[in-house]
């Protein structure tokens, strides 16, 4: 399996009274995340999966992932990557699923948690901008520090 996972893209500021899982992408923030989303058709083959947060910035950038590489067929919020998912959530989300390459649009800074929870038995810090995407690679069953960090690529390298 291939697991590729994506912060969503630039958002708006949190201003009351709009709630946090409300914010939209700003209009940089959907730029970035076409620029970026081209980019990656240039190394990642195909999503055969793309799941992400129900926050609306999350969708949308997984909206707008979906369409670059022409498959919004292949679109499925799940409830529980919202902000605040832990690595073994995602464990057990993924751990039936069949396909070869899951993409999974969420947040920080549990990105670089499940980085960090996947490919090492210890803590890795490191940078996770908005609209940067990274890939694990397993060799068998996705567990806990049994993946392969691949690439980490921030939108800014395009």
């Amino acid at each position: 399996m291939n697991l590729y996972l994506i912060r969503h893209s630039i958002s708006e500021k949190i201003i009351p009274p709009k709630k946090d899982f409300e914010r939209e992408l700003t209009k940089e923030g959907i730029e970035l995340i076409y620029k970026a989303a081209n980019h990656w058709k240039k190394i990642v083959p195909a999503f055969d999966l793309i799941l992400y947060s129900p926050y609306l910035r999350a969708e949308q950038s997984a909206r707008i992932i979906a369409e670059i590489f022409r498959n919004e067929d292949k679109l499925l919020k799940e409830n529980n990557i919202a902000a605040g998912c832990s690595t073994g959530t995602l464990i057990d989300i993924l751990s039936n699923n069949e396909n070869e390459h899951i993409a999974v649009v969420g947040h920080q800074p549990d990105l670089s948690q499940h980085i960090s929870n996947l490919c090492s038995g210890s803590f890795i810090s490191l940078s996770f901008p908005p609209a940067a995407i990274a890939k694990i690679s397993f060799e068998r069953q996705l567990k806990f520090s049994s993946g392969r960090l691949e690439f980490l690529i921030p939108a800014e390298a395009y």
